[in-house]
């Protein structure tokens, strides 16, 4: 055969090339959808200081972009999104040291939160957040992240954990009941910008 031969473009080869150009259009997508989540969790985290009620009791709307964040980006970018604003967050509005048991807990809730919008076998949206939202709540907010304050900060000297999450956490599931609410009328807004993974239409979910 003729090194001068020219190749000719098959369908195939076309196809395949489309496919390649939609999934990097997909990944840029993406990309860009972390830095905005992330970009949104930063500002959520100041207005919170903001609204401080007492030094234990504090509402904030982090939650709310961070549960968004892993249902539309995944496990994977889902926790990327809760580490970057949380780390970009401690160095915005610095409170000492960095606690890395937070810094896990506040990552394992976006890698909890798209594991459990994506495992769990319901075909509707507003109950996987539902879902989602309890699930993160009690095992990142309630439990590792209560944990690591109890342990880190030294409140173990002198309190049980039960005694300290009585006396210093048990409002946080009223924030997070607040966040959980609020990811409800988002749930449209998403669906029509596309950023929600599609659900087989075997249960009405509103579309």
């Amino acid at each position: 055969m003729s090194n001068t031969q020219q190749e000719i473009a098959t369908p195939d080869d076309q196809e395949k090339k489309v496919v390649r150009s939609q999934s990097t259009l997909s990944e840029t997508r993406k990309m860009t959808y972390t830095a905005a989540f992330a970009a949104l969790a930063v500002v959520m985290k100041i207005i919170g200081q903001y609204l401080t009620l007492t030094p234990s009791f504090k509402i904030t709307f982090i939650y709310l972009i961070w549960l968004m964040a892993a249902a539309c980006l995944g496990i994977v970018r889902g926790g990327l999104v809760c580490f970057i604003s949380d780390i970009l967050g401690a160095f915005i509005l610095p409170k000492g040291d960095i606690n890395p048991f937070v810094v896990l807990g506040n990552t394992m809730y976006g890698v909890i939160a798209g594991a459990t919008f994506r495992l769990v076998p319901i075909k509707n949206h507003y109950v996987k957040f539902l879902i989602m939202g309890i699930v993160c709540t009690g095992l990142c907010t309630c439990l590792i992240n209560s944990a690591a304050i109890w342990y880190g900060y030294g409140y173990y000297k002198t309190l049980s954990f039960p005694a300290y999450f009585v006396a210093f956490r048990t409002m946080q599931p009223v924030v997070a009941a607040i966040n959980i609410a609020l990811t409800i009328p988002m749930i449209p807004l998403l669906k029509k910008l596309k950023m929600l993974p599609e659900l087989k239409p075997n249960v009405k979910d509103g579309g």
